[in-house]
């Protein structure tokens, strides 16, 4: 099978952790958050004579999938997915949630951090050029007010009770909800996973609107997310924003992702910068 060259493009740097690929045909590279097609240049008859089947030909090999792969756990995410809202979006980084029983650290789900990469890259380029950034704090900040669509995407690596999943949360949450007087969101947000029996690869997405709504999907295992609706809605700029910062900010709970998120942020300002300069210099 003949490719086509892929428009020339800035393939944006992978996180700290090791990128995968999951099959060994040629593929163009995912940047920006998009996947580049491709495509065979042959007329019809060269594509109808290709596409039909040679006795003993092996079965045609998949598109490879970039993968991010989070230390900790070992789990590997797409480095770029649609999601049911939003343009693609790629992955920024992620760590492993942490919780000591009887002494012992046990690894209770792996966790990354999806953005529309585009639109925050050109956000992070905006803050640059004014002298936001100085350290990672910056950096995750920016990543929780960004104006795009963000998701963190959490897989389980062990059984656990959607009560005892979501009171971990509701004791960082209740605090800052209780600040703002909207205690019925968080309540709404408790009571959605009470019942929830999250059993080991469990996926749960926790989507931030940009109209300030918390969109929740919880799967048993990975899915088609492009094609279908939230489990759960709340109207609630408060918890979207809560939420997050207790995933990003200096307090979160899981510290040794902060510093793979600043560094994907980094990486989507690299982009940024290199298509400024790009299109000042065609413009020439």
């Amino acid at each position: 099978m003949v490719l086509a060259q892929a428009r020339p493009c800035v393939l944006l740097g992978a996180p700290a952790a090791s990128l995968r690929t999951k099959s060994s045909v040629a593929f163009a590279p995912a940047f920006l958050g998009h996947a580049a097609a491709l495509a065979a240049p042959a007329g019809r008859r060269q594509a109808a004579a290709a596409a039909r089947p040679r006795r003993g030909a092996a079965a045609p090999a998949t598109q490879a999938v970039l993968t991010y792969k989070e230390a900790a756990s070992g789990v590997e995410f797409p480095l770029v997915q649609k999601l049911w809202l939003g343009d693609e979006m790629r992955c920024v980084g992620g760590g492993c949630r942490s919780k000591k029983v009887a002494f012992i650290g046990v690894k209770v789900y792996a966790v990354v951090l999806y953005a529309e990469a585009e639109k925050m890259a050109r956000e992070l380029g905006v803050r640059n050029r004014g002298g936001f950034f100085e350290g990672d704090d910056d950096y995750c900040q920016a990543l929780v007010d960004g104006g795009c669509v963000k998701a963190l995407q959490l897989q389980l690596l062990r059984d656990v009770e959607g009560a005892q999943f979501v009171e971990a949360l509701e004791e960082a949450l209740a605090p800052r909800m209780r600040l703002m007087g909207d205690g019925a969101s968080l309540e709404q947000f408790k009571k959605f996973f009470l019942d929830k029996k999250l059993t080991k690869d469990t996926n749960v997405i926790l989507m931030y609107r940009t109209d300030g709504t918390l969109d929740v999907a919880v799967r048993p295992g990975r899915a088609d997310w492009a094609n279908m609706v939230a489990d759960l809605s709340v109207a609630s700029a408060g918890l979207c924003r809560s939420l997050f910062e207790i995933y990003l900010g200096s307090a979160s709970v899981v510290p040794d992702a902060r510093k793979e998120w600043a560094a994907g942020a980094r990486k989507l300002l690299d982009s940024d910068d290199i298509r400024r300069q790009t299109r000042k210099g065609g413009s020439g």
